[in-house]
């Protein structure tokens, strides 16, 4: 079976979808809605986050809990973890490299605005605390509160030490 080029030329990217969503908004809006956003993306983050952590604590206990497992099926679920841990770590980067276009609409949208420097109604978000090993909000007035990940959502670059 020969797939369907076309239906995968219909999908739109998220420079051409972002620029539809934000175009449909009055220009006092756009900024707070970029800014929303950004914080979506950085929950799929979080998400990603306690989901790898979540698959690496299982595959130890999995390892301890299934004590006659023969060896092949034993490689056969490391294999399997190391897959998906593959698997999140590449969407990760995908909404990292997400969250550094949005900011950069952001910024340029911001730029020579007479609007107050930060318009925005988000005041808190979702972060995975790996310490605790659970997602958690955090005020988006405290900077630096989640070190993990960088979070100016006029300034992040994930290229970023």
């Amino acid at each position: 079976m020969t797939p369907d080029i076309s239906a995968t030329a219909a999908v739109p990217s998220l420079v051409d979808s972002l620029q539809a969503y934000v175009d449909e908004l009055p220009a006092d809006q756009q900024a707070d809605a970029l800014h929303q956003v950004f914080y979506g993306f950085y929950a799929r983050v979080a998400i990603i986050d306690r989901t790898t952590h979540e698959l690496a604590e299982r595959a130890k206990q999995d390892a301890e809990e299934l004590p006659d497992l023969p060896v092949p099926l034993a490689e056969a679920l490391r294999d399997n973890a190391l897959f998906v841990g593959q698997e999140l770590f590449a969407s990760r980067v995908r909404a990292m490299s997400a969250m550094g276009y949005v900011s950069t609409r952001l910024a340029e949208t911001l730029e020579g605005s007479e609007a107050p420097q930060r318009p925005f109604t988000l005041t808190r978000a979702v972060a995975f605390d790996q310490a605790a090993g659970r997602m958690r909000t955090y005020d988006l007035a405290t900077p630096g509160e989640h070190p993990d990940l960088p979070y100016d959502p006029l300034a992040y670059d994930p290229r970023a030490d």
